[in-house]
């Protein structure tokens, strides 16, 4: 549910959306998309497409806004005020859950096989605890209960058979995080970048789990989403759309001392840790399947109360 915090947050961004705050390619093409992104590394497949001309080459101006989460973005992409949002995964099911018919166009962030991922790990002070099983009647922060990094916590805990409810899990803000950690006011936090990195430079924190990594690796974390309706009025827009974001995802695999350049800049990375965060692995598809996983963890968990059925969702893109 939206604060009414959140809900301000939402008016003042739809009244800004085309005038401040909004930056507007040169008109070098016919085709418009307001296209609203999140602050976040994972924002990088279009990030690149618009700095590499890719946008342009499609025939695409795009109109950008940045929000600070999918939470905002998606009453703004339901109120017909944005094209195209950046949307997490577990946030875009439970929009379809409550009704909104939207289409998921372009792939974004996908979790690595193999650690180390950007995606959240779980840490310890050193030495304290060996293994995820050993966290059965600990303090666990987590930033949200019911949110992306709670559920796939919640989902290694029971790999390693700890259920959710043998341990305690505490609310705290990923930038704050660390401080109780280091003072041992919990036990353990399931944390992302660039916050595991700087912790990680104390020397005195570990790693001995990685939530996403090893509940479901190759899970789509963001995908770019459109409302259906839209993407029937425009299917050649977004089809068009979707081949400029992969080519940018492309890029961001393949070229990581460039993408770290454009990501230090356009995240307002301290520059001291551009080189040491981890990068999102960009898909270059949107993983159907693996959609679903995600919204079935999500019903085995309570953050969905009836299957999310996403066949037929997914954009064609040739």
């Amino acid at each position: 549910m939206i604060s009414r915090r959140s809900m301000l947050a939402v008016a003042a961004t739809v009244a800004g959306l085309g005038l401040a705050g909004a930056h507007v390619q040169p008109a070098f093409a016919q085709d418009k998309i307001k296209l609203i992104w999140l602050p976040f590394s994972e924002s990088l497949g279009a990030v690149i497409a618009e700095q590499k001309g890719f946008f342009k080459a499609e025939g695409i101006e795009i109109e950008t806004t940045k929000v600070m989460g999918a939470a905002l973005a998606l009453p703004i992409l339901q109120a017909g005020k944005a094209d195209i949002i950046l949307s997490n995964t577990v946030s875009t099911l439970q929009a379809l859950e409550q009704g909104m018919d939207a289409t998921l166009l372009a792939p974004s962030a996908v979790v690595r096989r193999q650690p180390p991922d950007s995606t959240s790990a779980i840490m310890v002070l050193k030495g304290t605890f060996k293994s995820p099983k050993d966290l059965e009647g600990k303090r666990i922060a987590v930033n949200v209960v019911n949110s992306t990094a709670w559920l796939y916590a919640v989902g290694l805990l029971d790999k390693y058979g700890v259920s959710r409810d043998q341990v305690r899990f505490v609310e705290i803000g990923f930038p704050n995080m660390n401080a109780p950690l280091l003072n041992q006011q919990v036990d353990a936090i399931s944390q992302v970048e660039p916050f595991n990195t700087i912790l990680l430079g104390t020397g005195k924190a570990e790693v001995i789990g990685w939530s996403y990594v090893e509940t479901q690796p190759n899970a789509d974390v963001t995908q770019y989403i459109a409302l259906t309706s839209w993407v029937q009025k425009h299917h050649d827009l977004a089809v068009r759309f979707a081949r400029a974001v992969i080519k940018g995802s492309k890029v961001a695999n393949s070229n990581e001392a460039e993408t770290r350049e454009i990501n230090q800049k356009f995240t307002g990375l301290n520059p001291a840790l551009k080189d040491k965060v981890k990068i999102p692995l960009f898909g270059e598809a949107v993983n159907g399947p693996e959609v679903q996983k995600t919204a079935d963890l999500m019903l085995k968990y309570g953050l969905l109360k009836k299957r999310v059925d996403v066949s037929g969702r997914v954009l064609k893109v040739e």
